[in-house]
């Protein structure tokens, strides 16, 4: 079974990676890994910048969504915290840590995490990760695979093989995964109507949404929120 919580580490340093996991094991459900390791079909919700790492700690690090949350992994003597949020990270930790403090932190992400509900899934591939941006960005547009490749700048064979790498399924899947992850969190957190969500993710006919939906989760959209709500329980 995944963890619930994914988080993955972008440094060159893997003990500090492994001494990462061995204190987030603590907590249920709660997973770092290696970004480099990051299995087909997983995706991560949390990605640690050790920023003790020349690779990282500059303005050519990997780029990364603004909507993905990101710590900063500092060396204690040299934390800068105006630098690190200036530079847009949720959060820091200092290292070497002080494990209850490492927790308490990684708890608060893991609250954040599902404050926001539908986060972003992150591929530590730069072109399949360019390609998730443009897709969240443009989650209510039609978009066909040539015309992807086209924006990101390559062709149909490598997109498709680079997103198999990264999430086990094409773009077209993932957009379409993407899409239901979303409409799920809007349905738990939200009144709106089902022709309302099923408009804003690009859905002009709200039966079609509803089949894909229920496809995706097992249950249409109006019995997964009456479920998620308490007042019915799955069939």
């Amino acid at each position: 079974m995944h963890a619930s919580i994914l988080g993955a580490y972008l440094g060159s340093d893997p003990v500090t990676c492994t001494s990462l996991a061995k204190i987030a094991s603590s907590l249920p459900q709660f997973d770092i890994v290696d970004h480099r390791l990051l299995r087909p079909g997983r995706s991560a919700q949390l990605v640690i910048v050790d920023c003790r790492d020349p690779a990282q700690n500059n303005h050519g690090r990997t780029k990364l969504s603004s909507e993905l949350l990101q710590l900063a992994l500092v060396a204690e003597g040299s934390l800068d915290r105006r630098a690190v949020f200036s530079k847009g990270y949720f959060d820091y930790l200092l290292w070497p840590p002080i494990e209850q403090e490492l927790l308490s932190r990684l708890a608060a992400c893991a609250a954040e995490i599902a404050r926001r509900s539908a986060p972003p899934f992150f591929s530590a591939d730069p072109l399949v990760q360019d390609s998730c941006d443009l897709l969240a960005q443009q989650v209510d547009q039609k978009i066909t695979l040539s015309k992807l490749a086209r924006m990101i700048g390559t062709n149909r064979t490598t997109l498709v093989n680079r997103f198999e790498a990264s999430f086990n399924c094409g773009p077209m899947t993932w957009l379409r995964n993407y899409r239901m992850t979303l409409a799920a969190a809007r349905l738990r957190n939200g009144h709106e109507s089902v022709a309302n969500v099923a408009e804003s993710l690009g859905y002009e006919n709200s039966n079609n949404f509803s089949t894909a939906f229920k496809a995706f989760h097992g249950l249409s959209p109006l019995r997964y929120r009456k479920m998620v709500a308490g007042r019915e329980k799955p069939a």
